[in-house]
């Protein structure tokens, strides 16, 4: 895959409210960046728009520009992949569709989004945001979220995982269909059998990752296919 280092360089900022917003803005100017990495966000997001809860020191914050894959036609693909290289370079599963995880708790997610650069073109930015070394968590998360120190043994160096995340990213096959990522996909995936909600209220088990990256699942013996669904997390 091609790194977002070809159409911009390695931003390493000391705090930032969000990776994701400095990248979109970087977009804009006369110097794009490849990679925003920083110390400490204090304003980060994933899907839906929930914040995401990071500790200076103890998490890894970064966002990849993809400008080689401007008006890509299946931008999914490309955060599917980001996911992939994280999970192999900080041994953690993935669930669908963008949660790294370590027995069933959420360790780290990965937010794709579509950005216009100054030529009007559609860019990927994909960011990643993964718990290091905290041991405590809001109330409302505590039951689902942690991180690589209760598992692991550190300490751990953010900007050296990040980079390794990108290695790892460079040795994936281009992102043009998802038969191509799906076998190394399934190393990774915790997915199946895993508990979902449904935009529709309704719950579901979820069955697999369709060729167009859509979820299939199993609704009251029913299959269907759904673009969003929320991963449900915790023990049990």
């Amino acid at each position: 895959m091609r790194s977002p280092l070809e159409t911009g360089p390695w931003i390493v900022l000391d705090e930032v409210g969000s990776t994701q917003a400095y990248a979109k803005q970087a977009l804009l100017s006369d110097a794009p960046a490849g990679v925003v990495f920083a110390h400490h966000q204090t304003e980060g997001h994933g899907r839906f728009g929930r914040a995401w809860h990071s500790e200076r020191g103890a998490s890894l914050t970064f966002s990849l520009v993809f400008g080689a894959y401007a008006d890509h036609p299946k931008p999914w693909l490309i955060g599917m992949a980001v996911a992939v290289a994280a999970a192999g370079a900080l041994h953690t599963q993935i669930q669908w569709p963008n949660d790294l995880t370590i027995e069933r708790r959420k360790v780290g997610g990965i937010l794709t989004e579509m950005a216009r650069d100054r030529n009007r073109r559609n860019v990927p930015i994909v960011g990643v945001g993964v718990n290091l070394s905290q041991t405590e968590f809001p109330e409302e998360i505590r039951e689902t979220a942690t991180s690589l120190a209760l598992h692991r043994r550190g300490p751990f160096d953010p900007e050296a995982l990040a980079r390794k995340i990108l290695a790892r990213l460079e040795d994936l096959p281009e992102p043009d269909d998802w038969r191509d990522l799906e076998p190394i996909w399934e190393v990774f995936d915790d997915t199946p059998g895993k508990p979902y909600r449904l935009p529709d209220g309704t719950f579901g088990t979820a069955i697999g990752v369709g060729p167009d990256g859509a979820l299939i699942c199993s609704v009251d013996g029913l299959t269907r296919t759904v673009l969003a669904a929320e991963a449900l997390f915790g023990p049990g």
